[in-house]
């Protein structure tokens, strides 16, 4: 039984670990999300200036300018969106190795109990045994 409770120990603190780093990627995912989020307002709102500006006779060069920046946007949001996709991946692996550990803790702990179980049932048997035998011993008495 010792065996199975530092089994169990060791397993737990596994799982604590995978928590704290599913956690921490969650939170670096949802950090993630929310720059992209800002960074496609961004862009639609400049979008939004440009034609604007084009309805209004906006000059050459300023309208170079904010398509130049409107594309320099564009790259961070699609290096942003992949940074969110590893970050992604990263959670799922991250959370199915948790599921793991959990299980793997539930495991040991259901064999703990079935041993521990299994001794109380050996124990009832021994008693109930010697109970018979005393039955049987006061039984023969003159």
């Amino acid at each position: 039984m010792a065996g199975l409770d530092k089994l169990i120990g060791v397993t737990s603190r596994k799982g604590d670990g995978a928590l704290a780093n599913w956690q921490r990627l969650k939170q670096q995912c949802d950090e993630a999300l929310t720059k992209l989020s800002l960074l496609k307002q961004h862009r639609e709102r400049y979008r939004d200036l440009l034609n604007s500006g084009l309805g209004q006779g906006m000059p050459a060069v300023s309208t170079m300018t904010y398509l130049g920046f409107i594309g320099q946007i564009e790259e961070v949001v699609l290096r942003q969106e992949n940074e969110v996709g590893r970050l992604e991946q990263a959670c799922t692996r991250q959370w199915q190795q948790l599921v793991e550990f959990r299980r793997e803790k539930r495991m040991y702990e259901i064999v703990q109990e079935r041993a521990a179980e299994q001794e109380l049932a050996a124990a009832l048997r021994q008693s109930q045994a010697e109970l018979d035998e005393l039955l049987q011993r006061v039984g023969k008495l003159p």
